[in-house]
């Protein structure tokens, strides 16, 4: 009796998605009462709505979302409401990238803080050599106003 070792599979690295915080959305319907129509809570979400948010079923039941199998309609404010609450889960499922977004953000100001730097001290380097050719000038006007007129010598003729 021969027997095949088995192949173990490597586990997958499932990540289980983490639930969105807050209150699950209610489902709304839109009922027809006598001739006008009324918006009011309905049992659950239609198939078409959880996946007009991009939700599996699985996961939607996982989280608590209520789902009404009977209902066909798919209306665009239930999904939106789905969709806004869901997204909090998503977020919270990839740290990484939202860490990684926020360095690339905080890179990219810290190169324009960098450029604006690099103007500021070639201005102030600017200033400064002004400034000093300003010194020099005064000095040197300063010196020809102090200055003691020189004597006229005169010269002396070989006789």
């Amino acid at each position: 009796m021969s027997s095949k070792p088995k192949k173990v599979e490597p586990e997958k690295a499932t990540e289980r998605p983490v639930r969105p915080p807050g209150k699950v959305p209610e489902a709304m319907v839109i009922a027809r009462h006598g001739q006008g129509e009324v918006t009011r809570v309905g049992r659950g979400f239609s198939w078409g709505e959880l996946s007009g948010a991009s939700l599996s079923p699985r996961l939607a039941l996982s989280w608590g979302v209520r789902l009404d199998s009977r209902r066909r309609s798919t209306l665009q404010k239930n999904v939106e409401s789905l969709k806004g609450w869901a997204v909090h889960g998503r977020e919270a499922r990839k740290p990484e990238r939202r860490a990684k977004e926020l360095e690339e953000e905080v890179e990219k100001v810290a190169k324009v803080v960098k450029k604006e730097a690099v103007k500021a001290e070639k201005e102030v380097a600017k200033v400064e050599k002004e400034v000093k050719k300003e010194a020099v000038r005064a000095k040197k006007a300063v010196k020809r106003k102090t200055a003691k007129p020189k004597k006229k010598t005169k010269k002396k003729t070989e006789s």
